[in-house]
């Protein structure tokens, strides 16, 4: 889909909104229901919704259900604040949403996020219209609204760049048990299992992660399967944990420090200065604009062969020393593959135990005055079984983490809040150092939310109100 909406409601009458519930259940919201290719064709928009813990509280879930949601949930990302590296201009007292600024919509004012996608911009308009007519019958205020849509090239052709210029999405799991879309160019490891994106399902622990369960007594029509504790029913099953996170990239700095920077280098780099510039960036980032890998000795991109650019390779016997991809760059981090210590294949076995099912689709506001850059940036939104273990544990264990990859004192050269960061860049003979990194990415908002199966919906949907 080329376009998006991302609101952000609050429940301020549950029975009306639980109508509203029960009546996009009949066809509008956009499910894991096996579709014909052909009616795919067909789609021009998708529907989901999703919940933070007080959205549920507000909903009517009671207290004995609300405490079986995991901790990092119920705490929301505002006060997991410290744990994802969000300081500085990035915490949220500086947050556009679901932080702690006066004014703007606070983390306990966020119930639903209700995230509308279509093909053009008319039927994404369409469908705004659709469900702010219903809004207004549903005891539903509209808080927030975020538009989004991914950029087109000169001939017009939708592409999945972001904004610093990177194809975006390159490296997806492949989830077992889920048709795998055709592709020649194989993954660099076999599928991950469902139980670490979709609740009630084995994760890479062969056990099923944590579920929020209800007593039994409140699904007298049988809506839920049975869980594991006895006298109680699965709340989670098929449900997943989203992420959403507005992120804010200076463009025109990190195009600027690049500038400067390259001008510093001089062996073991192209010398041809757009060239020079290219490859730096992409020794930060990880990979090259277009996508391809970084491998060792190469000093401009790869072109793409006839299925694109393969992600089949491993850093241990492509790319051990980082000479290549630099150990502590912004995708090595993200997903060190069979990098990190001791050994390939324990590593490997890790990072598969932190995978993200992840999504991202620009947004750009044009300039309120003359001579003034947009603001742009990305809508990151992520789906993991356990927030803990796996959104939480990338950022603060690798992305924001000083010792990395053997290296003290770096963190992400692209998303980490820093002041004067450095950067080591292997190379032979003598390895460069690249300083004075600052902060290119801003956090304005986000959310953590529970995205229910559809048995949960229908729930959640006929929930009686209870007087606890």
């Amino acid at each position: 889909m080329a376009t998006a909406a991302f609101l952000l409601l609050k429940i301020q009458d549950a029975g009306p909104f639980r109508a509203w519930l029960r009546e996009i259940l009949k066809g509008e919201l956009t499910t894991a229901a096996e579709i014909p290719t052909e009616r795919l064709e067909r789609w021009t928009a998708c529907m989901n919704v999703a919940f933070t813990w007080h959205g549920l509280k507000a909903l009517g879930l009671d207290k004995d259900a609300l405490q079986t949601f995991p901790f990092e949930f119920r705490k929301g990302m505002a006060g997991r604040a410290h744990v994802l590296g969000d300081t500085g201009t990035s915490a949220p007292e500086h947050w556009e949403f679901g932080g702690t600024r006066p004014g703007g919509p606070r983390d306990e004012d966020i119930h639903v996020l209700l995230m509308l996608y279509a093909r053009n911009e008319e039927e994404l308009c369409a469908r705004l219209v659709r469900q702010r007519t219903l809004f207004a019958k549903a005891g539903v205020q509209e808080l927030y609204c975020q538009r989004a849509a991914h950029p087109r090239d000169k001939h017009g052709q939708l592409t999945s760049r972001e904004p610093f210029g990177f194809e975006d999405g390159v490296s997806q799991p492949v989830i077992q048990g889920f048709r795998k879309h055709e592709r020649p160019s194989e993954d660099y490891d076999s599928p991950i299992a469902a139980g670490e994106f979709i609740l009630g399902h084995d994760n890479e622990y062969q056990e099923k992660p944590l579920s929020p369960t209800v007593h039994e007594s409140r699904d007298s029509l049988g809506r839920l399967n049975a869980a594991a504790q006895a006298g109680r029913k699965d709340l989670g099953l098929d449900g997943s944990y989203l992420v959403l996170r507005k992120l804010q990239q200076d463009v025109d700095g990190f195009n600027a420090f690049v500038e400067q920077k390259s001008k510093e280098l001089t062996d073991g780099c192209p010398q041809d200065d757009e060239k020079k510039k290219e490859w730096l960036k992409a020794k930060l980032m990880g990979r090259w604009s277009n996508g391809a890998p970084l491998k060792p000795d190469q000093l401009e991109a790869p072109e793409p062969g006839p299925h694109g650019h393969s992600n089949a390779f491993t850093y241990s016997e492509d790319d051990a020393a980082g000479l290549g991809c630099p150990m502590t760059s912004h995708i090595r981090r993200a997903n060190p593959r069979d990098s990190l210590a001791p050994e390939p294949g324990l590593s490997k076995l890790v990072s598969r135990r932190h995978r993200l099912l992840r999504r991202g689709i620009p947004y750009r506001c044009e300039p309120q005055t003359e001579n003034t850059s947009p603001e742009q940036g990305l809508i990151f939104i992520a789906l993991n079984a356990q927030l803990g273990r796996q959104f939480e544990f990338v950022q603060q264990s690798w992305l924001h983490n000083e010792k990395f990859g053997r290296l003290y004192d770096e963190r992400d050269p692209v998303s980490s809040n820093q002041e004067s960061g450095v950067m080591t860049i292997p190379m032979k003979p003598l390895r460069r150092c690249v300083t004075g990194i600052q902060s290119f990415v801003t956090m304005k908002g986000g959310g953590y939310f529970f995205m229910p199966g559809v048995s949960a919906l229908e729930f959640l949907a006929h929930l009686e109100p209870t007087t606890d």
